[in-house]
């Protein structure tokens, strides 16, 4: 038939991986749309090319790692009891294979990185300039609630701030690179608008690795890069945004120590607390997933406006308490097992599949920090962006041809 040509398929996906970053933080539930599309494209496209269809080994490795952590949550669910809704979000993971698959098989195919590429440069400017317009004329001191809740939005700007950054290691035209700073700023501004403090300290320890793991490609590049994006964060600390919630983390703190700790950070105090004692009662495989918000009644009486909480606003806490030891182990397996083996293809290859190997690591680093403050699989359109990001990342940083690749603008062909 011949719209399953290869070559329709090559340009089907090419636009479906530029709509998905270019339209994440523009138009609410988006992602949904686009990640359904991959993902059942992905899936036909196996099923009509199954011949063309590999796995290599460090593929394999890499699932392994991945499916650490919703495998353990699905034993907790059976030993401990917990609810099987809780392996909803984990289980997403699934959608990882089909979408690598097809981004393995097409891989003699070049528009499909500069199709992600552009996608991620055109939404950040868009992120930033609808920030802007909302912080400036309308008012707003924190943006993001158009499309999600503010700090999944500003982790999403984060790491979408990082990964313009790092399209600056592809030799390219001047204009090119500044097009790509200003993206790189611009979802910057919509990170600095969404208030969300822990993108902050993720996005900056994931620039620091990644800008001097990239330094021995471009180190002018590079160390440019790191002075322009340090003065730019000076810069946004003087917003009112950025201000307001500065003032309030240090208020919020001398509250906590004064007995009230029904503020932001009194209340993820009080989860991490109540987590740690739950964890202590269940230690190998926690109190099952899903159960956290029951353990809470207890303490109910004491801090009632813990009831609407549902997690323990922190990644960590909340496995360590709904899955003990083992599952909490397994969530750190699941982060650096995938971000080694994309360190390691970082350090090998060359050309767009390194860029996007560094996008992959960026991803992942931003991901584990901003998860000591919220929890991954909380939030839908997290989890999405996250695995999506993940799976793309990964197909890419291994299923492009580079000599072809070093010669092609990421504006055009």
């Amino acid at each position: 038939m011949p719209f399953l040509k290869e070559v329709n398929w090559s340009r089907w996906f090419a636009t479906i991986l530029f709509l998905f970053p270019a339209l994440i933080l523009l138009r609410v539930g988006s992602y949904n749309v686009t990640a359904g599309l991959l993902l059942i494209s992905a899936l036909v496209f196996c099923i009509f090319h199954r011949r063309e269809l590999h796995l290599e080994k460090d593929d394999r490795l890499f699932f392994a790692f991945l499916f650490s952590y919703p495998l353990i949550l699905l034993l907790a669910v059976i030993v401990q009891g917990g609810k099987w809704s809780a392996l909803d979000y984990p289980w997403r993971a699934l959608a990882l294979i089909p979408i690598v698959l097809c981004l393995r098989a097409l891989k003699a195919k070049t528009n499909l990185p500069q199709a992600w590429a552009m996608g991620w440069i055109f939404g950040s400017i868009g992120a930033g300039a609808i920030a802007a317009y909302m912080v400036f004329w309308q008012g707003w001191l924190r943006v993001g609630s158009q499309i999600t809740n503010e700090i999944p939005y500003g982790q999403i700007a984060a790491i979408m701030a990082l990964g313009c950054f790092l399209l600056l290691n592809q030799r390219r035209a001047a204009w090119q690179a500044i097009i790509c700073v200003v993206a790189g700023f611009a979802a910057l501004f919509a990170l600095a608008s969404s208030g969300a403090r822990g993108a902050w300290l993720g996005f900056g320890f994931a620039l620091l690795c990644c800008g001097i793991f990239a330094i021995r490609w471009n180190w002018r590049r590079a160390v440019a890069a790191l002075i322009g994006v340090t003065m730019v964060i000076a810069y946004l600390q003087t917003l009112a945004p950025v201000k307001s919630r500065l003032d309030s983390l240090q208020s919020e703190i001398q509250s906590y120590q004064n007995g009230n700790s029904y503020t932001s950070v009194g209340v993820r105090l009080d989860l991490w607390v109540q987590s740690y004692e739950l964890a202590r009662e269940q230690p190998i495989l926690g109190i099952g997933p899903g159960n956290f918000k029951t353990a809470l009644v207890p303490l109910l009486e004491a801090k009632p406006y813990l009831a609407e909480f549902s997690h323990a606003h922190s990644q960590y806490f909340d496995t360590v308490a709904n899955a003990g030891l083992v599952g909490l182990s397994a969530l750190l397996l699941s982060f650096f097992g995938p971000l080694y083996l994309f360190w390691r293809k970082a350090q090998c290859c060359t050309g767009w599949a390194r860029i996007y190997a560094l996008q992959g690591c960026g991803l992942i680093i931003c991901s584990i920090v901003a998860c000591l403050t919220q929890p991954l699989y909380a939030h839908n359109i997290s989890v999405i962006f996250y695995l999506i990001c993940l799976s793309v990342c990964w197909g890419l940083a291994d299923s492009t041809d580079d000599h072809e690749l070093n010669a092609v603008d990421i504006i055009g062909e």
